[in-house]
C-alpha cells in the first residue's frame, strides 16, 4: 500500500521558460503572430483567352480571368488598364516629343517600345466601353485607333508591319492578387483577329525577379501593380511618351535595372531607399553573375526571348550602366578606345569569342584559385542497427576520407595519421580537421560527443557545451579513432530520454588555412543529417529560402576561408542555442533582414554589430517568405530570441516602418534565461 504522503521539499530553482510567450502571442490572442504577421491570402488571377480584332480601325479587346477556384466574375472597369506599344525596329530614328531630348533623332540599336494607347477609367485616360459578359469573360474597346492622331502623337514611329504589344493590368481585391495579361501581334486587316506572335520577347523573365522580390513583387516601386518584366519596357523606354524622362534619368529598364541592383547612386531617386537612393541597396550575390536574373528559370519562353542578349548582344548602354567609369566617348578606360556606337562592340566581347574580353569571361564567377576547396571530403557515418534511425545504446562511427580536389586522387595515409601542426607545410598535418554533430533542428545544441549537452560528464555550470571536435589524432579526446584509412570519430551512446528528430553532423577540413586577407585557402566541408529516435523527417524551421536571394553557390566568408553555402542546416553547427560564442542563427537572421542592429543578441549582450545597410527586398512582416518548408511553429511556439531581432530596437529605427519598439530594459531582463543570453 502506497504509504503517508512526506513532507514538502524546499522550493527549487526558478527557470524562466519561453511558454509564457504562448499566453499573448498564439492563436486568437490579444497579440496572435499569425494575424501580425499574415500569409499572403488574395488568389493568383490567370489572364487568358485574350484576342484582339480590328473594327474599323479600333481595337476591340476580349479576355477571360479566374482563378483556381473557377472564374473571376466581379471586376469592374476601375480594376482594369489597357496599353498597347508598338515595337520600334533598331535602327529606326526616334522623333525626339520635345526638345529636350538629350538624343533627338537617336537611332537605337535595339529595338524599344513607343506606347501609343493608355487606357482606363480615370478621368486623366481616355475612357472606351468596358463590358462584363459573365461567367469571368470581359471586353473592351478602345478609343484611341490603330494609326490615329492620337496614336502617332504618342509614338510617331508607329508602323502597323511592326509587333505592338498589348498589356492588360488588373488591380486585386480582398480575395485576388494583381494580375497581367499580354498579347504580341500585328495590327490586323480591318474586321479581322490579330494573330498571336510569340509574346516572350524579354530580357529578363518575372520569374527571375520573383526569386528575391516574391510573387506579388513586394519592395520593388509599383512593380507590384505591373507584376512583369514585359510591362516594366513599355513606360520604361528611351522613345516615346516618357522617352525624354526615361534618358534624362537613366530610368529606361536596360539601364536603370542594372544600376539599381549594383548600388550606383541616381539622382533622380535620392528619396529611395529609406532616403539612401539607389546607392543604398544591398544585393545579395556577386553583381557579376549575369546569369542570376538571366536565366529562363527551366521556362519554355519560346523562340522570340532575348534572355541571352546579355552575353550576344553587348552595348554602349548597357555595359555602361554598370562600368560607370568607362567613357565610350573619349575612350577612357576602355581598352578598345573611342566608341561612337556598337557596331564594333562583338568584335572583342561577344561571347565564344577567343578575345579575353568575352562578356562571359569577363562574368564569370567560378571560384578559383584559392576559393576553390582543397579536398573532395567524403562523410560516411555506421548504419543504424535497424537500418531506418539511430535508438538508444548505440553509438556509431564516424569516417571521413579525403581526395585531392584538382587530381581526385586520394590522399596519402600520412594525412590522417599526422598530427596536426604546419598549415600548409607538405608531412606537416593539416591546419583544420574538425567534427560537428548537433540537433535537433528546430533548437540545436552539440550532441553525442565529448563535452556535449549528451556526455555524462558535462557540468553546464562550467560553461557551454563543445562544437567542433578535433579528428587529429595524438589529442585528448577519447572518441577519436583516427587511423590510416581515414578521420574516425566514434559517437558517443545516444541515452535514454534523448529528444527524436533530425540531427546533423558536419565536418571542416583545411591545409592551408587562412595567413591573412588575401592568403588563405578556402575550407572542404561535407555535410549530412541522421534520425535519431525516428523516421519522421524534422521539416526546416525556415525551409531553403536563403538560396532564393543568396544562390546555391559556395563562398568564402567570416575569415575568408570557412566554405559556406546559405543552408540554415550548415549554419547551426556554430549558430545553435549552445550560448557558444557565434550568436544563434534565430536571432542573427532576422536582425540582419530587418536592418535592426540593436535586436541582435551580440549588441543586446554588450557588443556592436551594425546591420543598418541592408535592403531586405520583401515585405519583412511576411514570415512564410523564408519560412516555407511548412513548419509553422514560428506562429504556434514563438520564442523571444527570433523575435528580438526584429522587435528589440533602442533607436526607433522599426518604428518608422510600422514595427512596434519594445526595446526597454525590463523586456531585456525578461527576455535573458538563466545564465544564458535571453
Amino acid at each position: 500500500a502506497t504509504g503517508a504522503t512526506g513532507p514538502a521539499g524546499p522550493a527549487g530553482p526558478v527557470t524562466t521558460t519561453d511558454e509564457s510567450c504562448t499566453v499573448c502571442h498564439t492563436a486568437g490572442k490579444i497579440a496572435d503572430i499569425a494575424v501580425a504577421h499574415p500569409d499572403p491570402t488574395g488568389k493568383d488571377v490567370m489572364i487568358s483567352g485574350i484576342t484582339l480584332t480590328n473594327s474599323g480601325g479600333i481595337p476591340v479587346v476580349t479576355f477571360h480571368a479566374a482563378t483556381t477556384a473557377g472564374p473571376v466574375d466581379d471586376l469592374t472597369f476601375s480594376n482594369v488598364r489597357f496599353y498597347i506599344a508598338d515595337l520600334v525596329p533598331a535602327g529606326t530614328p526616334a522623333t525626339a516629343l520635345d526638345s529636350g531630348a538629350p538624343t533627338a533623332l537617336k537611332a537605337w540599336d535595339s529595338p524599344y517600345f513607343e506606347r501609343w494607347a493608355y487606357e482606363s477609367s480615370a478621368s486623366s485616360t481616355p475612357t472606351g466601353a468596358f463590358t462584363n459578359a459573365t461567367g469571368g469573360d470581359y471586353a473592351y474597346t478602345f478609343v484611341t485607333g490603330f494609326g490615329s492622331a492620337a496614336a502617332l502623337a504618342e509614338a510617331p514611329e508607329y508602323d502597323p508591319a511592326h509587333t505592338q504589344r498589348l498589356f492588360i493590368r488588373v488591380s486585386g481585391n480582398d480575395t485576388n492578387n494583381n494580375s497581367v495579361g499580354f498579347l504580341d501581334f500585328v495590327v490586323p486587316a480591318d474586321g479581322d483577329p490579330a494573330v498571336a506572335l510569340d509574346s516572350q520577347r524579354m530580357f529578363v523573365t518575372i520569374d527571375a525577379c520573383k526569386q528575391c522580390h516574391g510573387p506579388q513583387m513586394a519592395q520593388a516601386a509599383h512593380a507590384d501593380g505591373y507584376l512583369d518584366t514585359r510591362a516594366c519596357v513599355i513606360c520604361h523606354s528611351p522613345i516615346g511618351h516618357y522617352g525624354v524622362l526615361m534618358q534624362t534619368n537613366d530610368a529606361y529598364f536596360s539601364v536603370f535595372i542594372h544600376q539599381i541592383h549594383d548600388a550606383i547612386d541616381n539622382p533622380a531617386f535620392g528619396g529611395e531607399v529609406y532616403g539612401l537612393g539607389f546607392a543604398g541597396v544591398t544585393y545579395p550575390q556577386d553583381i557579376r553573375n549575369c546569369v542570376v536574373c538571366h536565366t529562363t528559370s527551366g521556362l519554355n519562353l519560346g523562340t522570340g526571348n532575348k534572355i541571352d542578349n546579355w552575353k550576344n548582344h553587348p552595348t554602349r548602354e548597357i555595359c555602361g550602366s554598370c562600368h560607370i567609369n568607362v567613357n565610350f566617348d573619349t575612350g577612357e578606360n576602355h581598352e578598345g578606345g573611342v566608341q561612337t556606337d556598337n557596331t564594333n562592340c562583338n568584335a572583342c566581347h561577344l561571347n565564344g569569342t577567343s578575345f579575353s574580353k568575352s562578356v562571359t569571361q569577363a562574368h564569370d564567377t567560378t571560384p578559383t584559385g584559392i576559393n576553390v576547396p582543397e579536398f573532395d571530403v567524403t562523410l560516411n557515418i555506421a548504419p543504424p542497427t535497424n537500418g531506418s534511425y539511430y535508438a538508444v545504446g548505440e553509438k556509431p562511427v564516424v569516417t571521413v576520407t579525403l581526395k585531392n580536389h584538382g587530381t581526385g586522387a586520394a590522399v596519402s595515409s600520412s594525412v590522417y595519421t599526422t598530427a596536426q601542426d604546419k598549415a600548409g607545410v607538405t608531412g606537416g598535418g593539416l591546419s583544420v580537421a574538425s567534427l560537428y554533430v548537433y540537433g535537433p533542428r528546430a533548437k540545436a545544441v552539440p550532441v553525442l560527443a565529448t563535452g556535449t549537452v549528451t556526455d555524462p560528464a558535462f557540468d553546464a555550470g562550467t560553461g557551454a557545451p563543445t562544437q567542433g571536435h578535433s579528428l587529429f589524432v595524438g589529442g585528448s579526446d577519447p572518441q577519436v579513432m583516427t587511423d590510416g584509412n581515414g578521420f574516425k570519430y566514434q559517437l558517443l551512446a545516444i541515452p535514454d530520454g534523448m529528444q527524436s528528430g533530425t540531427y546533423m553532423v558536419r565536418v571542416r577540413i583545411g591545409d592551408y588555412g587562412r595567413v591573412g586577407t588575401g592568403n588563405y585557402h578556402i575550407e572542404s566541408t561535407a555535410f549530412t543529417t541522421i534520425q535519431i529516435g525516428t523516421t519522421t523527417v524534422e521539416k526546416k524551421v525556415a525551409g531553403d529560402a536563403c538560396v532564393n536571394c543568396h544562390g546555391t553557390g559556395t563562398a568564402p566568408f567570416h575569415d575568408e576561408r570557412h566554405a559556406v553555402v546559405f543552408d540554415t542546416d550548415q549554419c547551426l553547427a556554430c549558430h545553435d542555442q549552445s550560448d557558444n560564442t557565434a550568436i544563434p542563427i534565430a536571432n542573427r537572421v532576422h536582425a540582419i533582414h530587418s536592418a535592426n542592429s540593436a535586436g541582435d543578441l551580440y549588441t543586446i549582450e554588450g557588443g556592436s554589430r551594425d546591420w543598418s545597410d541592408i535592403t531586405y527586398p520583401q515585405d519583412i512582416a511576411r514570415c512564410v517568405t523564408c519560412h516555407n518548408s511548412g513548419d509553422t511553429t514560428y506562429k504556434t511556439l514563438p520564442y523571444m530570441m527570433p523575435c528580438a531581432g526584429c522587435h528589440i530596437t533602442s533607436d526607433g529605427g522599426l518604428a518608422e516602418i510600422g514595427y512596434p519598439t519594445v526595446g526597454s530594459p525590463g523586456v531585456l531582463d525578461h527576455m535573458r534565461q538563466n545564465g544564458g543570453p535571453f
